[in-house]
């Protein structure tokens, strides 16, 4: 192949997926490709608004962020959810790995007691779980190993998950729910207070 049908294909993928994972053997070669010709891709990137971004190893990504406000993916509630179970977990696998593995593995069981931990409203069922799983799988953020048939199915988590959501997005949201709360708080002490004067 050569370097401009490489360019083509590694440009799409990015445009469609967000992400290279080095550490996938489907997206090795483009990975690899992209990581030796990173001045070519932000040629072809930076006109439209986009940075490309190289983390080497232990991560081995390639990323593909739009700078425009309001430019990145939409995800519902439960993609929203399961992403952050995913990045949990992802954390918490990857210091029981050994420094060379490259596969962190959860099981649909390690997904589903992390769910019921939230007590959430609604509880998802093998196909909402499978949908949503796919929704991610999109953005290369995480990939089911085979058919989801039962708790012991695994899924692999891409180091991207922690990409998808950097310690200061999630330091900020919770940073705005206390500043909610705090608002709420002060919203319902002075209905507490007008009730009294009455």
């Amino acid at each position: 192949m050569t370097d401009k049908q490489m360019l083509e294909e590694v440009a799409n993928q990015l445009l469609n997926h967000c992400y290279l994972v080095g550490g996938a053997e489907e997206m090795r070669a483009q990975y690899l490709w992209a990581q030796d010709h990173m001045e070519a891709l932000r040629a072809v990137f930076a006109p439209l608004g986009y940075t490309v971004s190289l983390y080497p190893s232990p991560m081995r990504v390639v990323a593909l962020v739009n700078e425009h406000e309001g430019a990145g993916a939409r995800l519902l509630k439960y993609e929203s959810i399961l992403l952050l179970i995913l990045r949990l977990l992802y954390l918490q696998k990857r210091e029981d790995l050994t420094t060379g593995a490259d596969q962190v593995l959860v099981t649909v069981e390690e997904i589903q007691t992390e769910l019921q931990k939230m007590q959430l409203p609604r509880k998802l069922d093998q196909s909402s779980l499978e949908r949503l799983l796919r929704t991610l799988r999109r953005y290369n953020l995480s990939r089911p190993l085979g058919r989801l048939t039962g708790l012991d199915s695994r899924v692999e988590i891409y180091p991207t998950v922690l990409l998808a959501l950097p310690d200061g997005v999630i330091a900020d949201s919770v940073a705005e729910i206390g500043r909610t709360q705090a608002e709420l708080g002060a919203y319902q002490r002075a209905g507490e207070e007008t009730e009294g004067d009455e």
